[in-house]
Formats: structure tokens, C-alpha cells, sequence
């Protein structure tokens, strides 16, 4: 499989910072054992005030280019063999256009252009506005330099903002990318981080991917995993019956690494990462083909992300 959004990137700078890369030799284990063969790596950034509350003492002032640097880096070192594209969620540090195409030369391929808060570029789902002057420029740039632009965390007013400027862009005859990498449907569950149908269809002749999450909370409210399993189905054969199944992807946003390493509270992942893509096929069997298992697990997101078909 392809885990359309997995926060290692983060956790590898984590684990640098601590000098502790235990968990890291969890992961790899994790990825001898399963079929996960490529990942969204991603690099999170909330505001500075909850970057502070997260990190405790081992908070400094934020270079994103730096924390960039540090954890691809890292990423090569630990996991050499697994095909990758490196992301940023919550662009609030990257200061300018310029900074976005240093990051681009680093190897950075995919943005999430807010969090759940206000920032300079748009808001998340805990605000009300819309796209900024500087959102605009900076997604414009990000066009143009090839990054694939992620929609998952836009509150319904930055979404619909930044969907017009991307059909826009495309008018114009250039290459746009778009996922949402880990977003579920509204229409199945009202969470607030999840997308409605008419966000769905809107994205149609984008040809977008959607990551279906594996995070219980954007699932059902539910707290039995069997129940959850079956939910999560029901959200993947939603999108299948709107956008056709070459739009589906999968993702965990696994945040176990939250309690191992800041001693957050444990929330609900439907499936054992280390076991993630195996669980997934034997649950969509019932329902898919496996042709059709094998697009939703990996062959979509090869496709639209690392540009090559498999």
C-alpha cells in the first residue's frame, strides 16, 4: 500500500531531538512485515503557541527549512528502500514564495497549505476565512514548481477558494496535482475534518485522490473497531460511487506515536500499522475486485503522486 499520510518526517525529528530513535526501529520493523511500499512523509506544523505546548523543553524557534534538512535526511538514512514523497502540513513558517521553491530543491513535493488555525496562507476547520492574497501566490508558486497541492484540513470557505484558483490554473494549461490525503466523507459522518459531497464532486475534473483515513475519530463515532472496519468501507465505496474508483487512496494518519512520545492521550486507529495494508485488502475483498483492491491500496496514488504507472 501507499499511506497517503503519515506524520514521519515529524517523529523523525522527534526522535533526533530526544536522541532516542527507538520508535523509528518500531516503524522500520513495521515495514519489513506489511505492504506498505511507499509513504507521504510529512512534516507538521501547528501554530507556534501549540508547537510549544507539544515539544515542552525541547522547543526552539522554527526554521522549516532547517527541521526540513534535518529529517529527510534522516528519512534516507532509516528508510533508504521506501519510495517517498516528502510533505509540509501548516505552511505558517514558510515566509515567501522563495522559501517554498528552497524547500522544493530539497525535495519537498506536496503541501498542506493550513492546519486546523488561521494562518498567513487560509484557515482550517476552527476558523471561518478564506484563501489570502498570500495563500493565492503561494499555491500559484507551488503549481509551478510541480508540488501537489493537499486539501485536507481547509475549512469549506479556503477549500472552495483554493479549488477555483486551481481550476484556474489548469484553464491556463498547467499541470495541477491534488489530493486530499486524509480526509473522510461528511455525508457519512459530520466531523468536521471530513468532506461533503458537494466538496467531492467539486474536485472531479481535477482528478484528484483522496486519502480515506484509517483515524477512527474522522470515521464514526463509534469506539469497536469491527464497527469502525466496516464504517471505514462505507466511506471508500461513497467515494468510489461519486468519483469512480481511480480517486481512492488510503491513509492511517497514525498518531501512536503521540503517546510513546509526548504522552498524549492514545486515540482509536482502526488498524495495527504494522499490519495496516494486509487488514485494509482483507476488508475490501468482500466488496472489490482485486484489480480494483490493488488501485485503492497503491496504483492511484503511484499514479498521481510519484508519476508513473504501476
Amino acid at each position: 500500500m501507499i499511506d497517503l499520510h503519515y506524520d514521519l518526517l515529524s517523529i523523525l525529528y522527534y526522535c533526533y531531538k530526544k536522541n532516542d530513535f527507538s520508535y523509528i526501529k518500531k516503524v522500520q520493523e513495521y515495514y519489513k512485515e506489511n505492504e506498505v511500499r511507499g509513504v507521504v512523509a510529512n512534516l507538521y506544523f501547528m501554530n507556534e503557541e501549540e508547537m510549544k505546548e507539544e515539544m515542552g523543553e525541547l522547543f526552539e524557534p522554527i526554521d522549516v527549512i532547517e527541521r526540513f534538512r534535518i529529517a529527510t535526511h534522516l528519512f534516507q538514512k532509516y528508510f533508504p528502500n521506501l519510495d517517498v514523497v516528502y510533505s509540509i502540513e501548516g505552511c505558517d513558517f514558510i515566509h515567501s514564495p522563495e522559501e517554498l521553491e528552497e524547500l522544493y530543491k530539497l525535495g519537498l513535493r506536496n503541501i498542506l497549505l493550513v492546519w486546523n488555525n488561521k494562518n498567513r496562507y487560509g484557515s482550517g476547520n476552527r476558523s471561518q476565512e478564506g484563501l489570502t492574497d498570500e495563500g493565492k501566490e503561494l499555491l500559484q508558486k507551488a503549481v509551478d514548481l510541480g508540488i501537489s497541492i493537499d486539501l485536507s484540513h481547509m475549512n469549506p470557505a479556503t477549500f472552495s477558494d483554493t479549488i477555483e484558483l486551481l481550476k484556474e490554473e489548469k484553464r491556463k494549461g498547467k499541470d495541477v496535482t491534488v489530493i486530499a490525503s486524509h480526509s473522510n466523507c461528511y455525508d457519512l459522518y459530520s466531523h468536521p475534518r471530513n468532506l461533503s459531497d458537494e466538496q467531492l464532486l467539486s474536485l472531479k475534473e481535477l482528478s484528484p485522490v483522496i486519502g480515506l483515513v484509517s483515524y477512527g475519530p474522522f470515521v464514526s463515532s463509534s469506539e469497536d473497531r469491527e464497527e469502525l472496519s466496516k464504517k471505514y468501507v462505507e466511506h471508500i465505496v461513497h467515494v468510489r460511487d461519486l468519483l469512480g474508483i481511480d480517486s481512492i487512496g488510503v491513509s492511517t494518519d497514525d498518531m501512536k506515536f503521540g503517546p510513546a512520545l509526548f504522552g498524549d492521550e492514545d486515540d482509536i486507529q482502526i488498524f495495527d500499522y504494522g499490519m495496516v495494508g494486509k487488514q485494509i485488502r482483507a476488508l475490501l475483498k468482500d466488496t472489490f475486485t482485486e484489480e480494483d483492491i490493488d488501485k485503492v491500496l497503491y496504483k492511484n496514488s503511484y499514479n498521481k503522486l510519484f508519476r508513473r504507472e504501476v
